[in-house]
């Protein structure tokens, strides 16, 4: 038998997929994260799920794991006591940024601060030209000063980032060795192997981050990897990147950049692979958590990457999705500001002390809103593991909402979902309409732990074509884990004219990167037939300050294949910014993906169809808030629903971890896919 792992944590709930390999079943659970440890709850949840399915541990056979460990050490500043070590001149460059401010009209506002402080970033005497060329040598007794300074001030990690070291890593080289050889435990990054591209700020910081995160993240693998031996587990932990590819645990210590975005990732990899079963070509995502909400556009089956995200105020330049992820969840918490005005979030009662239902916290969030107006089953939640206390969610909202502004609890939870919903409508339209696409021609899919409770009020609002909820939403991003292939990203500034670079010159470049990829995933098990690349180019016109990512071949045989490329990169161009020009155009960045291909887990589509709703599926019924009134709906046990079963609200589709209202005018019917699709009529 062979089973696959997949676990998600979330600020609030840690979910763990199985899937089944030889009956091609898929099965999931939930259990509370357990901050500062996430590892407790994880090896709580494999345990469950092995005992609810009815196998051992060393039954699974492979683990991928979605982490949040980088992305919270960096917003927390909680990662390695770190120094960076740079050319002489150079040591300001990660505090100076940019000349965009992070808002333009607040006369007031400051800077982030930078994760390695002033006094432990050191300057050397080298250089390195901008052709490559190694005009000065590291000076080594500079060099000897400063691992003397390293010691003295017990650094844990270092980052290593001269100028111009893309295109000539000699120097940083050079400068690892002796700190190897002089601090052999010392974690050391370097921007030549973190990010060899150029812009000195943009590579500065990534590998600052990168080296800010080493310890934390390699410390937090270990301990994982220690767990899951003692708990028998044979299968190696893989870890999911903000790509959307998965990678061994080591290389994730080393490249710990690359999981900032780790967990959201696998959501859009389960959306992207149902569109295409469903032959929908363009659907917004909506993962509703605990704590934010992560969005991301689909268009004609295909994502959106880009590597110029932002994480803490820094730009973390290394391949990812295309997300854009607000502080609104079930976790937010809904306040009174100065002014008397009610907002939602960004705060989050996570896991603990968590939503006033819970029984801990005090606070009233989204949830408890949901709570009050019967979206939730307060006897029924994760399927009756958890009793949610809804007179403590009212007292709480009547505390601090509906006493200062002298309305009702009920009124007062409806404007906090009217609150959150607005932000997340905000939230869809900066992927969607902002970039010119229009609404009425996509789908919501919507999932995580709230996004089914608020998925038909969002598309109603926005216009939207229809709503999927997809098999077990609130485990979908775990479940998108298992889709994952082994990846590794590659990139190298070139910085020619589409006129002037030969294709060989182009072709030596692209065979470094692939004989780095092809060593990289034989480290990984795969040989050199079980590889797939892809190549794309960072290109400008001549004189332009930033690029567009066009997809390229990564071997050509004669210059009009690059030509080819040229126009492909003005057609780009002008839906881009609705025109093209006749400058020249520059290859600036090379890049490569290199895949692994590993067994997914397969969605099959059901043989079986109903034309009526099964009567053992209606589970009674309950007063639902809909249209500022309450209304009587029925409730229906989604795991009863075959294929073909038709839902007309007001009602309310209700299943493990998660639960979909249909408001009234509207109809959920069963695909053959054992989604929710949820039209108006």
């Amino acid at each position: 038998m062979s089973y696959r792992l997949s676990v998600d944590v979330g600020g609030t709930f840690t979910d763990v997929v199985v899937f089944d390999d030889v009956a091609k079943t898929v099965h999931v659970t939930k259990t509370p994260s357990t901050p500062p440890d996430y590892s407790l709850g994880i090896t709580t949840g494999i345990a469950k799920i092995c005992k609810q399915i009815g196998i051992q541990n060393e039954d699974i056979a492979f683990f991928i794991h979605g982490t949040t460990v980088a992305t919270n050490a960096l917003l927390e500043r909680k990662g390695a006591k770190t120094a960076l070590i740079t050319t002489e001149g150079f040591k300001d460059v990660i505090e100076i940024g940019l000349q965009r401010r992070p808002d333009l009209y607040n006369f007031w506002i400051q800077r982030p601060t930078p994760p390695i402080p002033r006094y432990l970033r050191f300057e050397i005497q080298e250089r390195t030209q901008a052709n490559g060329e190694i005009s000065k040598e590291i000076n080594l007794e500079a060099a000897m000063a400063v691992i003397a300074q390293l010691k003295i001030h017990e650094v844990e990690s270092v980052a290593i980032c001269f100028l111009n070291s893309y295109s000539n890593p000699y120097n940083e080289h050079q400068m690892k060795k002796l700190l190897q050889q002089e601090l052999p435990d010392m974690h050391i990054c370097t921007s030549a192997d973190t990010l060899p591209e150029i812009r000195e700020y943009e590579r500065f910081c990534t590998t600052s981050v990168n080296a800010y995160l080493m310890p934390k993240v390699k410390d937090y693998i270990n301990h994982l990897d220690m767990q899951r031996q003692e708990a028998g587990l044979r299968a190696e932990v893989h870890i999911m990147q903000s790509n959307g590819g998965i990678m061994g645990s080591y290389a994730a210590g080393e490249r710990s950049v690359h999981t900032v975005f780790s967990g959201p990732a696998g959501g859009v990899l389960a959306s992207i692979y149902m569109s295409q079963l469903l032959e929908e070509e363009n659907i917004v995502t909506i993962d509703i958590g605990g704590t934010s909400s992560d969005l991301a556009l689909i268009h004609k089956h295909h994502i959106a990457f880009t590597s110029a995200a932002e994480l803490g105020g820094f730009p973390v330049r290394v391949p990812m999705v295309e997300m854009h992820t607000i502080g609104a969840g079930g976790g937010s918490i809904a306040w009174m500001d100065r002014g008397g005005g009610v907002r939602v979030g960004p705060q989050s009662a996570g896991s603990l002390p968590g939503p006033a239902c819970y029984g801990i916290g005090d606070q009233p969030t989204v949830t408890d809103a949901n709570l009050v107006l019967g979206y939730l089953n307060q006897d029924n939640f994760l399927g009756g593991e958890m009793y949610l206390d809804k007179q403590k969610s009212i007292q709480a909202i009547d505390r601090v909402i509906a006493q200062p502004m002298r309305i009702d609890p009920v009124a007062a939870a409806s404007g906090i979902l009217k609150l959150v919903n607005a932000n997340m409508c905000g939230g869809i339209s900066v992927v969607s309409t902002q970039k010119g696409y229009d609404l009425r021609e996509f789908s919501l899919m919507a999932f995580g732990g709230g996004g089914s409770l608020h998925a038909a009020a969002l598309a109603e609002e926005l216009n939207m074509k229809r709503v999927i909820v997809p098999v077990a939403p609130g485990n979908f991003s775990a479940i998108g884990c298992q889709l994952a292939k082994v990846r590794y990203d590659y990139v190298r500034s070139i910085i020619r004219s589409v006129n002037e670079i030969s294709p060989a010159e182009y072709n030596e470049v692209y065979q470094l990167m692939k004989e780095e990829a092809l060593t990289d995933l034989a480290k990984e098990g795969f040989s050199t037939d079980q590889v797939l690349m892809e190549s794309t180019s960072d290109m400008r016109y001549l004189g332009q300050s930033w690029e567009l990512s066009v997809p390229v071949r990564h071997q050509v045989s004669a210059s009009s294949e690059l030509q080819a490329s040229a126009e492909d990169f003005a057609d780009i161009h002008r839906h881009t910014y609705g025109y093209k020009l006749r400058d020249q155009v520059v290859f600036v960045n090379l890049r490569l993906a290199a895949f692994g291909v590993v067994p997914a887990l397969e969605f099959p589509r059901s043989a079986q169809h109903v034309d009526a709703t099964p009567p053992e599926a209606l589970k009674g019924s309950r007063e639902l808030y809909f249209d500022n009134s309450f209304v009587k709906g029925k409730i229906y046990d989604r795991s009863l629903m075959p294929p073909g079963s038709k839902v007309s609200g007001p009602a309310m589709i209700e299943e493990y971890a998660a639960s979909t209202p249909v408001p009234p005018g509207n109809e959920a019917e069963i695909d053959g896919y054992l989604n929710i699709v949820i039209t108006r009529k």
